[in-house]
């Protein structure tokens, strides 16, 4: 059997920027432009070293182990490893953010549409993902070649519009050293690192089908990383612009509804509409991600069994969609302490690991040349 068509790096790299870029990328550069205004700058300097720089080390932590997080974490012992794997990705994906993603995608779009239960919505939002994940090579060309762009569009014309009718920026009341801290702590709540480490692990798996080598996956999923994160911080850079230029008319507008609020005052009620589809955009691309990963590391880690890959994808939505009628306070409740503990932990091994398997490697390479010669 042929193995599919190689898809160009740059698709791929749409494809991981719509995981990245969920619901709290939304929510957070927006936030911090609110508060910076004419601090803009160095906020968003600070947001860019923990929502940007940090992603990229969890890239970088994987291409180094070859996409596989077994290894990294089998500085922990096997046992150890495997439940430090398993309590981080339930935490944040099938008890935290993929049930998030579904609420706030219900919050936009409820606003904009007939009134319907959270459940109905839930339930279809769920059928769609099955729809998407349910092939992979299906999954990469939908997210990077058509909701992606259509993603792009939709947040490009609300920033372009926000921008060109903006008011002079306002002397924002913190310091240039308070916003740079503001950033980094916000660009922190992203939690995209994590992010990063699990889904350029599910892009090197899918990417290993369509290449002939694995050295010539890991460079794809490489460039396609690149792409993915310049992108996001492009988007950074307009959304924290944005809010910080309309800063004046946000002052009682609260996080999760600042797109929406510039979006209906930039493009009126009837185009204001394209916010909420961007949120529900944003939501879906990185739940399809979440949902993929989980799936993945059930099939792989717990079930040991490829047979079982339905079933591990049925088990993972329907953990979504049950957990999602509990609303965000619900999602928050349980998520938010966890995360607050596996977060640091992983940036740790990370800084521990990736020079500890590059100067292993580099040894080992030089006894192969000693040995050769």
């Amino acid at each position: 059997m042929n193995k599919p068509q190689k898809l160009s790096f740059i698709v791929v790299g749409l494809a991981l920027f719509s995981m990245f870029f969920g619901s709290g990328n939304l929510i957070f550069p927006l936030f911090v432009g609110k508060l910076a205004q004419d601090q803009w700058l160095p906020a968003t300097l600070g947001f860019f070293c923990t929502a940007v720089f940090l992603p990229f080390l969890g890239v970088v932590a994987m291409v180094t182990f070859r996409g596989s997080y077994a290894a990294f974490f089998d500085i922990l012992g096997k046992w150890g490893g495997f439940l430090l794997t398993l309590v981080l990705l339930t935490t944040w994906i099938p008890l935290g953010s993929s049930p998030r993603c579904v609420t706030l995608a219900y919050a936009a779009l409820n606003s904009n549409i007939p009134s319907i239960p959270l459940w109905a919505f839930s339930l279809a939002y769920c059928g769609m993902i099955w729809f998407v994940v349910a092939k992979k090579s299906r999954m990469i060309e939908i997210l990077g070649k058509f909701l992606t762009p259509a993603l792009l569009i939709c947040i490009a014309l609300i920033v372009a519009f926000g921008l060109y009718q903006a008011p002079e920026l306002a002397k924002s009341e913190y310091t240039g050293l308070q916003m740079f801290t503001t950033g980094l702590h916000e660009g922190y709540n992203t939690m995209d690192m994590i992010a990063s480490f699990f889904f350029s692990a599910s892009i090197i798996e899918i990417l290993r089908r369509t290449c002939k080598t694995e050295s010539a996956a890991l460079k794809h999923t490489f460039k396609a990383c690149l792409v993915g994160i310049a992108v996001l911080g492009i988007v950074y850079v307009g959304l924290i612009g944005l809010a910080a230029t309309h800063a004046l008319t946000l002052d009682v507008i609260p996080k999760d509804k600042l797109l929406i609020h510039i979006a209906h005052s930039v493009l009126g009620a009837e185009l204001g509409i394209l916010s909420s589809i961007a949120v529900f955009l944003a939501c879906f691309t990185t739940s399809v991600a979440l949902v993929v990963v989980y799936a993945d590391f059930l099939t792989e880690h717990v079930f040991q069994d490829v047979r079982r890959g339905r079933i591990a994808l049925m088990l993972t939505i329907i953990s979504t969609f049950l957990m999602s009628l509990t609303g965000l306070e619900g999602i928050t409740y349980v998520t938010e302490t966890l995360l607050a503990i596996f977060y640091p932990t992983l940036l740790v091994l990370i800084v521990i690991n990736v020079p500890r398997k590059l100067f292993f490697q580099k040894k080992e390479e030089q006894l192969i040349e000693a040995a050769a010669a």
